[in-house]
């Protein structure tokens, strides 16, 4: 067996002296160049000054300046790439609700059974807690949709301004006049706008969470707008609308 060989069955033993550590990292001059990460754990002697009344002036260990800014370098790359594999798995896991949402309003078999799959299937496709479908005054809805909210004129435009079509609120309290009942659960939220039809009064598809998170400036908007314009045309196809 080679030194090399012998070294590594070395590091695998549980107990190892100092010695061994030691002989192996001679060994492996390598070592901390394959995972340089490694350093920011370990401890470093002081630097000692020949001088020892130059020690207690104005000197400055640039050496240690370095390996500190090395550090600091190394966790904060550490925490972006963490913070992007979390953010990938996030728009994957959205990807894969909402495309699941997406089939299962396309197999709506009527206006109410449309409406039924909106405010009930939607909430534990989409894991949500709550999902709300509202127009403001001005469309004809039929009286026997349930889940449908009338909001105020203007209330559209409060919410998404003139421009955005989709907005992602975290931290928030949930707003009664959309989510009813269940406003005191809401701590983050999703607002998509509808556009039924040309110069037709505004729409809007709020979802929320108990989750403060859950909803997000940092999310791509991507999704969301495709699951508009499914739902978009669902219900322009259901309620005969011009589009």
């Amino acid at each position: 067996m080679t030194q090399k060989a012998k070294s590594i069955e070395v590091l695998k033993s549980k107990n190892m002296t100092f010695d061994q550590v030691k002989s192996y990292l001679k060994d492996n001059p390598e070592f901390f160049l394959k995972d340089p990460g490694l350093l920011t754990s370990l401890k470093f002697p002081a630097r000692e000054f020949n001088n020892s009344e130059e020690s207690d002036s104005d000197i400055v260990d640039l050496q240690q300046f370095v390996l500190n800014k090395l550090r600091l370098e190394l966790d904060s790359r550490r925490r972006e790439n963490c913070d992007l594999i979390d953010s990938r798995r996030a728009n994957l896991r959205d990807q894969s609700r909402i495309n699941a949402t997406v089939l299962r309003l396309l197999s709506a078999r009527s206006l109410d059974h449309l409406i039924e799959l909106i405010s009930t299937d939607m909430l534990c496709l989409l894991d949500v807690d709550s999902v709300a479908l509202c127009f403001e005054t001005g469309i004809n809805v039929p009286a026997t949709c349930s889940g449908i909210r009338v909001l105020p004129n203007g209330m559209v435009q409060d919410i998404l301004g003139g421009e955005r079509n989709v907005s992602l609120l975290e931290n928030i309290s949930g707003d009664r006049s959309v989510f009813g009942e269940q406003s005191s659960l809401i701590c983050s939220a999703a607002f998509i706008r509808l556009i039924l039809q040309k110069d037709g009064p505004p729409a809007l598809l709020a979802l929320g969470s108990r989750e403060t998170t859950r909803f997000h400036s940092r999310q791509g908007t991507e999704l969301f707008a495709f699951l508009a314009h499914i739902v978009e045309h669902s219900i322009s196809l259901w309620l005969d609308l011009p589009r």
